[in-house]
């Protein structure tokens, strides 16, 4: 039995997955996840419930006024960070889409070194991206690109050679991270030439 005050529009319960989605661990999730689970329990609603939870599991949405502390504090402001979200979405496309040969090794060097992210290991990242596309999973991030070569790698990309005779291998690669940062132009402190 439930009792509604007179004058009070009831919470929706997709507010309520808004604001779990929105939490960085499962910890900070889980009263939320209880609220829906009761309201299935209670309301007879259990496939919707479990529905709302399946959804929950897979998009965990970041929430750009609370930004996790491996984002550069310039990257956590609000209004930056949005922005930001919104460039990730995009190489996200771009990255799905295959039209360019861009992995997510390639975005996290380009993260680390234009001072977007630090001290962020691999697992980490890829639970920073599946965090800001809905619906991401761990497993298309982890496994698309070579961490170990990009990363491993001592300088910044920017001062990797261009000239393919030097090392084709890593030429092919600044030019990919080239293209990368220009994406992310708009929320950088430096700019960003385009090269050929």
């Amino acid at each position: 039995m439930t009792t509604t005050l007179t004058g009070i529009e009831p919470i929706p319960v997709e507010f309520i997955l808004g604001i779990a989605q929105s939490k960085a661990t499962q910890a900070q999730r889980r009263p939320y996840i209880e609220l829906i689970v009761r309201w299935g329990d209670e309301m007879n609603r259990a496939d919707e419930a479990c529905q709302l939870l399946e959804r929950l599991r897979k998009g965990q949405v970041i929430d750009p006024r609370k930004m996790p502390h491996e984002f550069q504090p310039r990257y956590r402001q609000p209004e930056v960070a949005a922005r930001l979200i919104e460039i990730v979405r995009h190489i996200n496309d771009v990255i799905a889409s295959k039209q360019e040969n861009w992995t997510w090794a390639h975005v996290m060097r380009v993260m680390t070194d234009e001072g977007i992210i630090f001290g962020v290991t691999h697992n980490k990242f890829d639970s920073i991206i599946c965090s800001m596309i809905p619906g991401k999973g761990l497993d298309t991030v982890r496994k698309h690109g070579d961490y170990d070569f990009i990363m491993g790698q001592k300088e910044s990309w920017p001062f990797w050679p261009n000239q393919s005779y030097i090392n084709p291998k890593l030429a092919a690669a600044r030019s990919i991270c080239n293209q990368i940062a220009l994406e992310f132009a708009p929320v950088l402190n430096r700019k960003i030439l385009v090269e050929f």
